[in-house]
């Protein structure tokens, strides 16, 4: 089938072809009467370009070597949709306060990429639900140590270091 064909591609594509192709699409299903009024309908969000920044990682089919089970290959994908799309942040403003009663479903589509003239099927890559989300039951992450903060600022600021050479070169 096409969407089968589509979403091959789509896996086996490298970063720039997913992120001409994925779309992020959330939608409001419920929550207090303030944001069913004001709630937006669905709306797509492109990961092409600086609006939504994404970055892929793929962790190869493996065996374990304890179990010799077969452990699946793994498609991983981080989006930043709040920091830099002003109608994205101003719903996650509006929604913040009413976490724990709102519900969203957010959907994963592969599509034909904006601007194309060639029309390719669309594929629907995954599905979820965020319902009513207790930040005071959600687990902690562990905090940095010490030391271990202290390499990754250095690193960041021999990272600044050289991007000043190569603006001043």
């Amino acid at each position: 089938p096409p969407d089968v064909k589509a979403l091959k591609r789509f896996l086996l594509g490298d970063e720039e072809y997913r992120n001409a192709r994925a779309k992020v699409i959330p939608h409001v299903v419920d929550g207090p009467l303030a944001i069913r009024l004001i709630k937006p309908g669905p709306m797509e969000a492109d990961m092409d370009g600086p609006r939504h920044p994404a970055r892929w990682h793929q962790v190869p089919k493996g065996v374990d070597p304890v179990t010799r089970a077969t452990d699946a290959a793994i498609l991983e994908c981080d989006i930043d949709c709040g920091l830099s799309n002003k109608q994205i942040r101003k719903i996650i403003n509006m929604l913040r306060p009413h976490i724990e009663s709102v519900t969203v479903d957010v959907a994963l589509i592969v599509s034909t990429p904006k601007g194309s003239e060639i029309e390719e099927p669309s594929a629907c890559l995954g599905l979820w639900r965020i319902e009513k989300v207790d930040f005071e039951s959600a687990a902690v992450f562990p905090e940095l140590a010490v030391e271990d903060a202290v390499e990754e600022v250095k690193m960041i600021m021999s990272g600044m270091e050289m991007d000043e050479v190569e603006v001043t070169a």
